[in-house]
């Protein structure tokens, strides 16, 4: 009996200790659970698990709870950013990046063209015997005239430079990335948005033109265009019609469109944060749905280079080499004011980093904070 007792009271106390521990386990996961929903943009459901910093989470906690709407700032809210926040440093770059901009598109007009430094190749010809006068035919294609192409003057412009700006503006001002860090207001987001697109177009025009000058090469429509005249074998048209005849290499739509519409990609992506939110993107439909459509601007702008062969405009290599050039300005640009994509800083301008460094606050995160606190420091 007193046998049977001791076992009794051992395996009670072999149950308690059993209990203790999966009472503290339970306490301890209740607590990590706690921790991270209090985060913002957590939440109770349960999902497919991931591993992150060591501890499992439910990737739907990294999901943001706010809607767009309940992200977006007051017109109250963004001029008194303006107003508030307003400093002379983020006005010097404005200057800076407009001038850029200024020299890149005048530059040529101003100053390659007065002095001449068109590259003015020999008219490709050939006369037989017979008196007959051979052309290349990879240069005789139809003139589709400025009004009539794909996409003219007017629209290339609202693409590739209106349309980003515009985004820039809209993304910075209503809907900058909500964090503890000092001076990360709407007027600096603004201001590195504009930037990021006026210092690429600036320095992808620049070098789009003087290729164009320093090439020379002939557009498919060379013959229509210059109206070359089998007679004196000489082109007859006014001068501007036979300079733009000569600039083939590298095509000025391409570079330009795949310039501006980069810039918006990148800010998207940046925006979305991929260095920090990886796995609610991909847990998540709609983090998979803003992945997709921070890329739908590059459809725009690969239509708008390839209508350039369509209209008989460019060349493929010319098309190719826009292309190529246009994205390296958008890319050295964006990472002029903006933490790469990839970063746990990603979508938070540099002036706004810089400026937390330079005051030595380290108490900062670069986590999203709740709509409350944001509204609190404005």
């Amino acid at each position: 009996m007193l046998r049977n007792r001791n076992m009794g009271s051992s395996n009670n106390n072999n149950k308690k200790e059993m209990n203790n521990s999966i009472s503290s386990l339970t306490a301890t996961t209740t607590t990590s659970s706690l921790s991270i929903s209090s985060h913002p943009g957590s939440s109770d459901n349960n999902d497919e698990q991931y591993t992150y910093n060591n501890s499992n989470i439910n990737a739907k906690q990294l999901r943001p709870t706010l809607s767009f709407y309940q992200q977006a700032r007051s017109p109250k809210a963004i001029l008194s950013s303006i107003y508030n926040d307003f400093s002379l440093h983020l006005l010097r770059d404005l200057s800076i990046c407009y001038s850029v901009f200024y020299f890149g598109v005048h530059f040529a007009k101003y100053y390659l063209r007065i002095n001449g430094y068109q590259n003015f190749r020999p008219i490709p010809h050939q006369v037989t015997k017979a008196g007959d006068v051979l052309l290349d035919l990879s240069l005789t294609n139809e003139l589709i005239d400025k009004p009539d192409q794909t996409f003219n003057s007017p629209r290339l412009r609202f693409i590739s430079l209106q349309l980003p700006l515009m985004i820039a503006v809209l993304l910075g001002a209503v809907f900058p990335l909500a964090t503890n860090i000092p001076k990360n207001n709407s007027f600096a987001n603004m201001t590195a948005g504009i930037c990021t697109v006026l210092f690429a177009w600036g320095i992808s025009e620049l070098w789009t033109n003087i290729f164009k000058y320093y090439v020379g090469r002939l557009r498919p429509n060379f013959y229509e265009m210059c109206a070359f005249d089998k007679e004196t074998l000489q082109c007859t048209a006014d001068e501007h019609r036979i300079m733009s005849s000569r600039q083939s290499f590298p095509s000025g739509h391409s570079s330009r469109s795949f310039c501006g519409l980069l810039c918006v990609v990148l800010i998207l992506l940046g925006r979305i944060g991929l260095g920090r939110n990886i796995a609610s993107v991909r847990a998540s439909v709609r983090g998979k749905m803003l992945l997709l459509v921070s890329f739908t601007p590059l459809l725009l702008a690969f239509w708008c280079a390839t209508s350039r062969l369509v209209d008989n405009w460019h060349h493929p290599g010319d098309i190719i080499a826009g292309t190529i050039l246009g994205s390296v300005c958008a890319l050295i640009s964006y990472h002029m004011f903006f933490p790469h994509i990839i970063s746990e800083h990603a979508g938070i301008p540099l002036s706004v980093i810089r400026s937390a460094e330079e005051g030595h606050d380290k108490s900062y995160d670069y986590m999203p904070v709740e709509k409350s606190q944001r509204q609190e420091s404005v």
